[in-house]
């Protein structure tokens, strides 16, 4: 596609290229009528969209393996009796990672429009971002190159045909975490990727006694007791980002994008409920204890418990459906109705994590006074991870016919924050601050994490960050502002708000006119990538920014309803 004029929209999937910003179509452009009109923005040219990716061929390398082979042993499949639960459903480790976001984490293609991006404002310095940018997205290809004194490219990972590009696309597959050795775990030097794996080829696994000979015989690795499989610490190795700081081709410090793991060690959770009790959960729906055999090779195998179930389950319901739609673009070999079914444990999970309440609804006055309480039951804060999520509340005031009195919160048909009279109230260039009242219908409370770059401006940009101008986001409980690393991961921008504590926040509402209404409904909704961040990617002259403005076109971003409450008056 090329592209000549500087206005863009996105429509049935498809970029279309319209005016300069500012005009409709039908109307005549600025200069060629009467008043000035807004300026137009600068020409975007934008290329042809990234072509669809290779399929992950079988690899075998010194260290690594493609999952198909561990999926020999390690996937049920319709034909096999074990790794079912009581219900029937196939928990086999390799069926349910391979629909999750771990294992298309070299192929999101939002996660490729941002580092296309990256490399287009970093034009000359590719080597720094494909390796900051690899590392834990595309881990066992980075780790390949690595070896070899190299890194891997941008390009090898999308179009690739050596080992180290099927490592890759592979995301973060079955063999290398479980070779993640024991050394260095929950200190500095293991995070952004730092985890260290050997040569010997040893899997780890939290079972004693492993039943050896089948995984040397078919895959040459041993199977290797070690409780420490099963810690958050090899989580945090790669949920721990530390982006770097540059001024040139100097470092000089440190961004923690995301901080999940630090997050967790300062909450009640971290005394005894680890990152895999909700991430790989080891009971079924119905709370029962999972006990089954871990492969369907040899026959006979004793059943093993606990059992943890490869979900990965988070918070990426959005991407997740995505990339059912894109099935045959990523070049997996997994059914959409397993995507589709992935991205609904994911919302399950996201109603785990958050709680809505209304505390009170009173008159004062001529104002109705409602105090809605929002808590935060996840391990870490609500939201986490990448900064492109968010959570607000949305609540409507409505009368005796169900008509609206006041509303906070209300989005359009793309997802952005807008008032009743459809004005867009969150834009790239702004910040929206963190409320304890709200009287008016433009003011929302967002929970989000803003980061800011070296002039102080919000950024959607990691390697433009340098840290953050907002993070309100709901604390967990046990919270403690004398944390090691509260200096990294302490709220910004909550200053004067006494409700804001461990677990929970409070916000009072105060709707003038408010004895006309009967029922206030308050929703907690969640978004996992802002439109904001949408919009900005559709501008970048990246292919892979052009194929993610694409399929983002066709399936906004709409909330995720994680809460709700009502109550009638």
């Amino acid at each position: 596609m090329n592209a000549t004029n500087t206005r863009y929209a996105r429509s049935a999937g498809i970029l279309l290229l319209l005016w300069p910003l500012g005009v409709s179509c039908g109307e005549t452009p600025p200069g060629g009528g009467p008043g000035p009109g807004p300026e137009p923005e600068p020409e975007v040219v934008l290329p042809p969209p990234l072509d669809s990716l290779p399929p992950v061929m079988p690899t075998n390398t010194d260290r690594f393996a493609t999952s198909g082979q561990c999926g020999q042993c390690h996937f049920a499949g319709p034909e096999s009796t074990v790794m079912h639960d009581t219900a029937g459903n196939d928990i086999s480790p390799v069926y349910l990672w391979r629909s999750s976001m771990m294992a298309f984490a070299a192929r999101d293609p939002y996660y490729l429009a941002v580092f296309g991006e990256e490399l287009v404002k970093h034009s000359g310095r590719e080597a720094f971002v494909e390796e900051t940018c690899t590392r834990c997205h595309a881990p066992a290809g980075s780790e390949e190159q690595a070896q070899a004194g190299a890194h891997l490219t941008f390009d090898a990972l999308v179009a690739g045909d050596g080992e180290e590009a099927h490592l890759a696309r592979d995301g973060v597959t079955c063999t290398l975490c479980h070779q993640i050795a024991d050394d260095g775990l929950g200190k500095t030097q293991s995070f952004a990727g730092g985890f260290v794996i050997g040569y010997e080829r040893k899997i780890y696994g939290p079972h004693l006694v492993p039943k050896v000979d089948p995984m040397e015989l078919i895959v040459n690795y041993t199977p290797t007791a070690s409780a420490h499989i099963t810690k958050s610490e090899v989580c945090a190795t790669c949920h721990t980002v530390l982006v770097p700081v540059m001024k040139g081709d100097q470092r000089v410090g440190d961004f923690l994008e995301q901080a999940p793991y630090l997050e967790w060690k300062n909450s009640t959770f971290a005394s005894g409920v680890p990152c895999a009790t909700c991430h790989l959960p080891t009971q079924d729906e119905a709370k029962v204890d999972i006990s089954s055999p871990i492969a369907k090779f040899p026959a006979g195998l004793g059943a093993r418990t606990p059992y943890g179930q490869h979900r990965f389950s988070g918070g990426n319901s959005y991407m997740l459906r995505i990339l059912a739609d894109n099935v045959e673009w990523t070049g997996a070999n997994v059914a959409p109705e397993e995507l589709e079914q992935s991205a609904a444990r994911a919302e399950a999970h996201i109603a785990e994590g958050g709680v809505v309440k209304i505390l009170s609804a009173s008159m004062a006055g001529s104002a109705l006074s409602v105090e809605v309480q929002v808590e935060n039951h996840a391990g870490h804060k609500f939201p986490t991870g990448y900064p492109s999520r968010r959570a607000w509340i949305h609540l409507r005031a409505e009368g005796a016919g169900g008509e609206v009195l006041f509303e906070s919160g209300g989005f359009d048909a793309t997802g952005a924050l807008v008032d009743r009279a459809g004005a867009r109230l969150d834009r790239a260039d702004t910040v929206l601050p963190h409320l304890d009242l709200v009287t008016k219908e433009s003011e929302v409370q967002v929970y989000e994490a803003v980061a800011k770059d070296a002039t102080g401006a919000p950024t959607h940009r990691p390697l433009a960050s340098v840290g953050f101008v907002k993070d309100n986001r709901l604390l967990p409980l046990g919270w403690s502002s004398a944390d090691t690393w509260i200096d990294w991961i302490g709220p910004v921008g909550v200053s004067g708000d006494g409700t804001f504590q461990a677990g929970f926040d409070r916000v009072t509402y105060k709707i003038e006119g408010g004895a006309a209404v009967r029922r206030v409904k308050v929703e907690l909704l969640y978004q996992s990538v802002r439109p904001t961040e949408l919009d900005s990617l559709a501008r970048v002259p990246h292919p892979a920014a052009v194929r993610f403005s694409s399929m983002a076109s066709a399936r906004p971003s709409i909330p995720v309803v994680a809460a709700q409450a009502l109550i009638e008056l």
